[in-house]
């Protein structure tokens, strides 16, 4: 605080000075520096809040992919133990199919 507090009387000092014109070429400056480096943040965080958008419909699409990818692989499975029961129940079929007809 006493660094701050030495700074403002430095500053102070400078400003209250009789050369006037000067003064206000000096502050002006500074503070179309300060203007400028605000309006740089402003367009940092709104660029930010762009990607955070983008990131969030990313995070939408994959969060329906995976339910999709979820779904077809249940649906896949139920289609595969389908098979490979009829496949059985064939090979089972068969088996007796045969041993009535040889006996």
């Amino acid at each position: 605080f006493i660094e701050f507090d030495t700074y403002i009387q430095k500053a102070k000092k400078s400003y209250s000075d009789t050369r006037g014109r000067r003064n206000l070429t000096n502050l002006n400056t500074e503070l179309q520096d300060v203007q400028r480096i605000m309006v740089q943040n402003i367009d940092d965080v709104l660029q930010r809040g762009a990607v955070l958008s983008e990131l969030e419909n990313k995070s939408q699409n994959l969060t329906e992919m995976s339910r999709k990818y979820r779904k077809d692989a249940e649906s896949l499975n139920a289609t595969s133990l389908a098979v490979i029961a009829g496949a059985c129940g064939g090979g089972l079929l068969l088996v007796l199919f045969l041993y009535f007809w040889v006996f």
